[in-house]
């Protein structure tokens, strides 16, 4: 999680990060109290608007199917077994559930 807040911070500071950069290579002789603080906020709020639709379509395409059932992470072994998704036949056997139908108690 914190990994996707810093990278939505950085995606907003990059327009401000780039536009001081830009004025530096320039040498311009037009005071920095005159950059266009709205104007780069705007960008850097859209630019971290399309980082988290980006990073949204990434995960949804890293999700399972219709009708797969997601197994959990385990202990097998001493080992953990990442959690993933298997088609119904299988999650059964996965889950190690002999009857998918039994009420749990």
């Amino acid at each position: 999680m914190i990994r996707i807040t810093l990278i939505e911070i950085a995606s907003f500071l990059l327009p401000f990060l780039l536009f001081f950069v830009w004025r530096w290579q320039t040498q311009s002789d037009v005071k920095l109290t005159a950059t266009p603080a709205l104007k780069l906020g705007l960008a850097g709020a859209l630019l971290a608007l399309l980082v988290m639709i980006l990073l949204v379509a990434l995960e949804s395409v890293r999700g399972g199917h219709a009708g797969d059932q997601y197994v959990p992470p385990r202990l097998e072994n001493g080992r953990v077994v990442p959690g993933h998704f298997v088609s119904e036949p299988e999650a059964a056997d996965e889950t190690g559930d002999d009857d998918p139908d039994a009420d749990p108690q």
